[in-house]
């Protein structure tokens, strides 16, 4: 977890729902190697009674569009957020931002998973999103046990996943999405966010047809192309950023898989609609700070050792 541990202790007292924190520090026991997965990671925690802290200015250096999933096997974790407590029991879940400041007290003997990804590769829209942070959602059963399930798995075979990492991690998006999308926004943003996920849904299934423009999707969901840039004007992205960030995501995913090292970094980039290479590379170092080729070469070495 790339939180900051500050102050912890063993034994945390809590008054009117905030812990007061002892005077020296500890971090997580019991964390185990992490499973990367394309742009999603995993990593199972565990220890004693303690609080990691997420300072504003840690929060302002995070602020990349990332979401964090606490899953919760044992003990209960209390996450503080924007002025909303979700307390996590063993059996339950919660999203909430690293990009935001926020409290996590961790009482007991406690252990949990956690999944860190980027917010857009959910495919929901942001009200779903924000009405997801706002309770912790089970995982005993339905969508939230399959991808219990896949998770502990995905752990527990870390070492022997290879060249399927990148498809591992779409699965999870998905998984991930389905276990929080049985969230019901408010009645008034019901339809639209209804017709959000349609759209988003769409974009992501048509992501390596040259054809997928604004327009076009406006086009097949019989809507006017200034009423979709309304239906997205509150959202994170843009249909058009939405586009483009998934198509980024799925060249980084190519770029990191054995399987496809014999194509080159050009023809990747046109099999996701970049046709013009040099665009394609500004683009991809503007989103992860490196060049595609930097990526293709450290994915070599870490597959050929």
């Amino acid at each position: 977890m790339s939180s900051s541990v500050i102050r912890a202790r063993r034994r945390a007292e809590v008054e009117d729902g905030e812990a007061r924190l002892a005077d020296h520090a500890d971090r997580p026991e019991g964390t185990t190697p992490g499973a990367i997965l394309g742009t999603l990671t995993a990593v199972r925690l565990s220890g004693d009674t303690q609080i990691l802290r997420r300072t504003p200015r840690a929060g302002r250096r995070s602020r990349d569009g990332r979401l964090k999933l606490c899953m919760q096997f044992g003990g209960v974790a209390i996450v503080s957020q924007d002025g909303h407590r979700a307390r996590i029991e063993s059996g339950r879940m919660a999203l909430y931002d690293p990009g935001r400041p926020y409290d996590l007290y961790l009482e007991g003997r406690w252990s949990c998973i956690v999944l860190t990804f980027p917010r857009s590769a959910l495919s929901l829209p942001d009200g779903v999103v924000r009405q997801a942070m706002l309770r912790p959602h089970p995982f005993g059963e339905g969508p939230g046990a399959v991808l219990a399930d896949f998770v502990v798995a995905t752990l527990e075979n870390r070492t022997s996943i290879g060249t399927s990492a990148g498809r591992l991690g779409e699965a999870a998006f998905h998984l991930i999405a389905g276990a929080l999308d049985r969230t019901e926004p408010a009645d008034a943003e019901a339809a639209a966010d209804t017709l959000r996920r349609g759209i988003l849904r769409f974009a992501r299934e048509h992501l390596s047809d040259p054809a997928l423009t604004h327009d076009e999707i406006a086009a097949a969901h019989l809507m006017a192309p200034r009423s979709l840039h309304r239906l997205f004007e509150q959202e994170p992205h843009t249909v058009t950023e939405y586009i483009r960030l998934r198509r980024l995501e799925s060249a980084h995913r190519d770029l990191t898989d054995p399987l496809l090292g014999h194509l080159s970094i050009a023809r990747i980039a046109a099999r996701w609609c970049f046709p013009s290479q040099a665009h394609f590379t500004r683009a991809f170092q503007a989103r992860y700070g490196t060049s595609p080729s930097i990526v293709r070469r450290a994915s070599a070495r870490s597959s050929s050792t």
